[in-house]
């Protein structure tokens, strides 16, 4: 008999080592992640044009980092206008299948040298100074964790097992019978959902098989399908406050593997025969069925993904439009100048996200209407995305031959790409302190709010002409709009000052409060800041190189060699005839 104390350190420890695993695989995966850098992150929205490649790079990033965050990211770039709904179903798919080889990793019995890699990780993390390698070893401490947390809860189930704790549990969901199935569907999807992580899920199962808990494939199958369903929560909870594409995205991932667990069942009996045949322990066994399951689920839906993602737009009808696609595509990069136009177009593209964000901040601040808060946040994250991908874009097209004018001018947009990432930043600290003066009980009188409203119209009026001033032109460089935007922000800058020195008159005559004076000038440093990347922006826009050269948009180039083929190393000179077609000869030196 099993006394009550060794129950109670029983159950400590398996929550203790579930913890473990759980956060061995947020640390493997949030390392891997710093690792690679925003090398993955590139590589998800940029090789998804065949489904092929998408599925390959799903399975491949989702096998290192697990889906849910592959997801997430999926969810993101859609809600950026980089992916379309189509071509993220792929890398859906593979996604879900690079997550169950991971696991198979995990199946492996080498728990007895999770100290070892522990240790190492760790130490080694101390020792190193380079960022890459440290996130490195980060992967190995995290993956000792895992399986730390493995073993300990191996160990902690054995007691609660001969306590017959698990009997009646167990007992009652069985695939040999649909009220069985039903709940242990139930059951791991409800596990899945709390803990966000199908992998936490499985590694339970592991734990439970190990122990002797689980003997047989009937009762870890409905377990494994329910941990495919419960996984879809995480891309569900990360499209809250996207566009309806990002929704349906995680829509899809939600459909593809309710239909993926209905098939399954339908093909219990061959994998019924064939399960055992790739092992005989069931730990094994279970980590088969999740790699073979979501295998077989994916190669059949890859070649219907169309009608697939038509259902899905039929199953979530919306009033509201999809959202404005990238103007950013690779089979620009051979026409120079046609490339540079649709870095402008983007860039205008970004400038109108930046004004929605601003829009909202605003009217949640007046309409304590918090929701759209988290719209401003998702909408910060898409300026992020969208300038990550402006400087990919423009780095790989600084790779071909092109004139001293094409040359700086992709400088000047990555220039502007950064400053309006910036502009975003602090629309979102505005949504900051509109939740803190909310949560402090801090109001402002009427006449403060008319000052804060109208420094909002002088700057947004100022983000409409940054808006109007990256419309593509031709030969002639947008000045006056510049111009337009340098006395705009003059004028701002006179009304600031001096609704801040009436502000600090009011504070002086003891009608406003100390508190809510602090919040008032941070609201109005906020819009100063915001303004002020706005005048960096009229200032590359006035360089004389910023503009589009209409008769050189058919032209193409090709990539520019090694820069030691520049030099000549007989004379000793740079060799200029290489750039006879990149150069242009009605250009001045810079």
């Amino acid at each position: 008999m099993v006394d009550s104390m060794t129950i109670f350190i029983a159950l400590t420890k398996l929550l203790g080592g579930l913890a473990l695993f759980v956060y061995g695989m947020f640390i493997s995966s949030d390392s891997l992640q710093k690792a690679a850098g925003r090398g993955m992150r590139t590589l998800l929205y940029r090789l998804t044009k065949n489904r092929f490649a998408g599925f390959g790079v799903g399975t491949g990033l989702s096998f290192l980092i697990h889906s849910g965050p592959v997801m997430v990211m999926l969810v993101g770039f859609i809600n950026a206008g980089l992916l379309s709904l189509q071509e993220s179903v792929a890398v859906m798919i593979g996604a879900n299948v690079g997550t169950t080889l991971s696991m198979q990793i995990v199946s492996f019995d080498i728990g007895k040298y999770c100290f070892l890699a522990i240790g190492i990780g760790y130490l080694l993390n101390l020792v190193f100074k380079k960022e890459e390698l440290k996130a490195a070893l980060m992967v190995v401490f995290g993956f000792g964790l895992i399986f730390l947390g493995m073993m300990t809860m191996t160990e902690a189930i054995i007691p609660l097992k001969d306590a017959g704790y698990f009997t009646a549990v167990i007992s009652r969901f069985h695939a040999e019978t649909l009220l069985g199935v039903f709940l242990g569907l139930l059951i791991a999807t409800f596990c899945t959902t709390i803990m966000q992580s199908s992998g936490a899920m499985i590694g339970i199962t592991f734990a439970l098989s190990k122990a002797g808990v689980l003997t047989s494939f009937d009762q870890v199958f409905p377990l494994v399908l329910g941990a495919h369903i419960g996984t879809t929560t995480t891309a569900l909870l990360g499209s809250i406050g996207t566009n309806i594409s990002a929704k349906r995205a995680a829509v899809s991932h939600l459909l593809f593997n309710l239909l993926g667990a209905f098939l399954a069942l339908a093909m219990m009996s061959f994998y019924r025969w064939f399960i055992p045949l790739t092992s005989s322990d069931l730990v094994h066994q279970v980590a088969n069925i999740h790699t073979l399951v979501q295998l077989i689920n994916g190669l059949i839906l890859l070649p219907f993904i169309k009608p697939f993602t038509n259902f899905v737009v039929k199953l979530t009808p919306s009033k509201h439009h999809d959202s404005e696609k990238s103007y950013l595509d690779d089979e620009l990069l051979d026409t120079p100048e046609k490339a540079i136009m649709a870095g402008l177009h983007e860039l205008r593209r970004m400038s109108k996200i930046a004004r929605e964000m601003f829009q909202n901040s605003m009217k949640g601040l007046l309409d304590l209407d918090f929701d759209r808060f988290r719209f401003v946040r998702k909408e910060e994250e898409i300026l992020d995305n969208l300038k990550t991908s402006i400087n990919n874009f423009l780095l790989l097209l600084a790779e071909r031959r092109l004139s001293r004018r094409q040359s700086i001018m992709i400088q000047y947009l990555m220039t502007a790409a950064s400053d309006l990432e910036r502009i975003g930043d602090h629309i979102e600290t505005l949504t900051e302190l509109s939740r803190e003066k909310h949560k402090r009980n801090i109001w402002f009188d009427n006449d403060s709010m008319m000052d804060l409203m109208e420094l909002y119209k002088r700057s947004d009026s100022i983000i409409c002409l940054i808006i109007k001033s990256f419309e593509p032109s031709f030969y002639d460089s947008p000045a006056n709009l510049a111009n337009k935007i340098l006395e705009e922000r003059n004028r701002f800058v006179l009304l600031s000052n001096r609704i801040r020195s009436r502000y600090n008159e009011r504070i002086l005559d003891r009608k406003e409060t100390a508190l809510s004076g602090i919040f008032f000038i941070r609201y109005v440093n906020c819009f100063n800041k915001l303004v002020k990347h706005s005048k960096t922006i009229a200032v590359v826009e006035k360089e004389p190189f910023f503009f589009i050269k209409k008769h050189k948009l058919e032209k193409r180039t090709d990539l520019l060699g090694p820069m030691a083929k520049i030099r000549d190393p007989e004379v000793g000179n740079y060799d200029h005839s290489i750039f006879k077609d990149g150069f242009d000869e009605e250009e001045e030196p810079i």
